[in-house]
């Protein structure tokens, strides 16, 4: 690198002082005066400029950059050289731009206005018509995981500060990253020109007004992961100082000038990891020296993993926090049942006089808080059979200390035109939020406390009645929907004549799952018995014989994408261990896997998803679901 040679060659004049400016992870800047100005250059990355697309990519940056400028948008472009924005000198390229007077902010001194101002700036940018500079959508489709535990082999890892924190973490990337690529995906497909990496470090204020700088990212691309992540970015996320009203106040402006009630903002956060899994995976490749050598990137990159693991830790903590955010600023006006809750307080002698908060509405319920309870009123009429038998299973169950106590229900409609009803208060966290983070003796505990909830209802007598033909029509009619021609599944269908011959009924929750478990940091209670039914007693565990393999289908948006399967593959075994009624019924693995087998085909009737009829043959697959085995099995039940 010879800043003075280029200079002097390209017409700057004599070189009289340069600086090194801080920020650019990938490229290196210097303020440099020289005889006939002060001006910014920018000495490209070399690794980068070898790829075969990055020339391009910069040309186009640059094209966008002076559409913006065009436009009114702020914006520092790159002079033309002789011709071009890049300029290759001796082995390395060039970037010049006339050095631009004003600061940089840091998070400290960032304000809810800034993040206003470049709220502005990004609804404006966002709506400047690509096709105008030439361009096309630019629409991706991520599949892509990793081994990432390979990572371990290199001969440099042992070496490495972030060696133990990467350990911790590794065998958890590719479940997210599987997930987040899929919502990557359903979230693509708007596109507008983006500037991509509109962080405090490339917008210089003059005079309290942004000037932005280093378009060397901008193209078409997906407008509202943009949008996501420099809010993330300017509400202080990156240096872990977030702040929700800097977070909110770009979404606000933004909103403004652009609609979006169309985008799923769930799937864009989740689909947002993609980004940050692939930063890591560079990062990593640059600081065991895979694809540098270069001693002082490979310093820079080894912090950057650091920083980087650091941030999807606390990202995905966050998920919730900020789609509830954004949901608050977009969502439509609902129906409001102050004025119901407002009633069914004021009859109520315990709650008489007592205020109360709207919690969430469902897709059948409504729910609020008030004092020590909770009060659901079935605001959705067709659900109201389901709510009724609800509420006769909390007043038979009432004696078993892991239910909810069901305070007081009215069905008649004389109070308000709703039934409702008026439960047990528990604070506590769901088994989603502790699962993950607990150690094999609460793991152990907790499971226990499952079982001694389920027991007493499990062991109640009911009517029995043919399942064996229920589960047969069942799977009968999804094979039938999804298309299905292949003889394994007669197969299958032929062999629930043995599996399901005998069963152990009792009365079942229907629908198990850790989301509807509340631990108060000791005690644990089940909630939510609309599905309740009788069945045999392994049909209970439906969900979670898919725990090993689809944990997070039923989290809620906070821990969906903690939740992975590694943590969760011991759940199903220590039930079979530990609940010995359950463990007895004859099949039960086999029974368990059909149960998984009709949970996925119902996923895959639904989204058309390939993985999980993938998943369906793995299971039928692994049971070793042959003829030849039906056979062995058929003849040895005959004996």
């Amino acid at each position: 690198m010879n800043i003075e040679k280029f200079c002097e060659k390209f017409g700057f004049g004599k070189v009289r002082k340069i600086t090194k400016i801080t920020g650019g992870l990938m490229h290196r800047m210097f303020k440099v005066e020289c005889e006939k100005g002060v001006y910014c250059i920018k000495v490209l990355n070399k690794e980068v400029m070898t790829r075969k697309e990055a020339y391009d990519n910069f040309i186009v940056s640059e094209s966008v950059s002076n559409l913006a400028k065009k436009n009114g948008i702020p914006v520092s472009s790159a002079l033309n050289i002789e011709g071009n924005y890049l300029t290759k000198f001796e082995d390395l390229y060039y970037m010049v731009f006339d050095f631009v007077e004003g600061k940089t902010l840091t998070d400290d001194e960032i304000t809810v206005e800034h993040c206003r101002k470049i709220g502005n700036v990004l609804a404006h940018l966002h709506s400047l018509d690509y096709k105008e500079i030439g361009l096309k959508p630019n629409i991706v489709l991520y599949k892509r995981l990793y081994d990432w535990e390979s990572y371990r082999d290199n001969p440099n890892f042992n070496k490495m500060s972030y060696k133990n924190l990467y350990l911790k973490n590794c065998k958890k990337y590719n479940s997210i990253l599987k997930r987040a690529n899929e919502r990557f995906n359903l979230s693509n497909k708007n596109q507008t020109l983006c500037h991509l990496d509109m962080d405090p470090k490339n917008v210089m204020w003059y005079q309290n007004n942004p000037i932005v700088i280093d378009w060397e990212c901008a193209s078409v691309a997906n407008p509202e992961r943009e949008l996501l992540e420099d809010a993330l970015c300017w509400s202080g996320f990156l240096s872990n100082q977030f702040k929700e009203e800097k977070f909110i106040a770009m979404f606000q402006e933004y909103f403004k000038y652009r609609n979006s009630d169309d985008v799923d903002w769930y799937n864009v956060i989740c689909g947002n990891l993609v980004g940050r899994l692939e930063w890591l995976k560079y990062n990593l490749e640059r600081s065991l020296g895979i694809v540098s050598n270069d001693k002082e990137e490979m310093v820079l990159a080894e912090k950057e993993v650091e920083k980087t693991i650091d941030e999807i830790n606390r990202y995905l903590y966050l998920i919730g926090e900020m789609d509830d955010s954004i949901t608050k600023l977009i969502r439509k006006e609902t129906e409001n049942y102050d004025d119901v809750v407002q009633q069914i307080v004021e009859n109520n002698e315990n709650l008489k006089g007592k205020s109360f908060q709207h919690l969430t509405s469902g897709f059948t319920n409504t729910i609020y808080s008030s004092d020590h309870c909770i009060i659901r009123i079935c605001t959705d009429l067709k659900n109201e059979e389901r709510f009724k038998k609800e509420i006769n299973f909390y007043k038979e169950n009432k004696d078993n200390n892991g239910i909810v106590k069901l305070y007081f229900s009215d069905t008649t409609k004389n109070i308000v035109p709703y039934c409702y009803e008026i439960l047990e208060k528990i604070d506590g966290k769901t088994l989603y939020e502790v699962w993950y983070q607990a150690n094999d003796e609460e793991k152990r505990n907790i499971i226990m406390q499952i079982i001694n909830i389920l027991r007493p209802f499990h062991s109640k007598k009911v009517q029995e009645y043919d399942f064996k033909t229920t589960i047969k029509e069942e799977l009968r009619s999804l094979i039938k929907e999804c298309n299905l021609s292949d003889p394994i599944f007669e197969s299958l269908l032929e062999l629930c004549d043995i599996y399901f011959k005998e069963n152990k009924f009792g009365f079942i929750h229907g629908d198990l799952h850790f989301d509807n478990f509340i631990l108060d940091g000791e005690n644990l209670y089940l909630l939510d018995f609309e599905r309740c039914m009788t069945a045999p007693i392994d049909y209970d565990f439906k969900i979670f014989s898919m725990y090993d393999k689809k944990p997070y289908l039923w989290a809620s948006g906070e821990t969906d994408m903690l939740t992975v399967e590694e943590d969760y593959k011991d759940v199903m075994p220590m039930l079979l261990d530990n609940y010995k009624e359950l463990a007895e019924i004859p099949y039960i693995k086999e029974r368990l896997s059909c149960y998984s087998i009709i949970e996925l085909l119902n996923n895959y009737k639904n989204t058309k998803n390939e993985e999980r009829l993938q998943e369906v043959y793995e299971i039928i697959k692994n049971e070793g679901l042959t003829k030849q085995k039906q056979k062995i099995i058929q003849k040895s039940y005959k004996n």
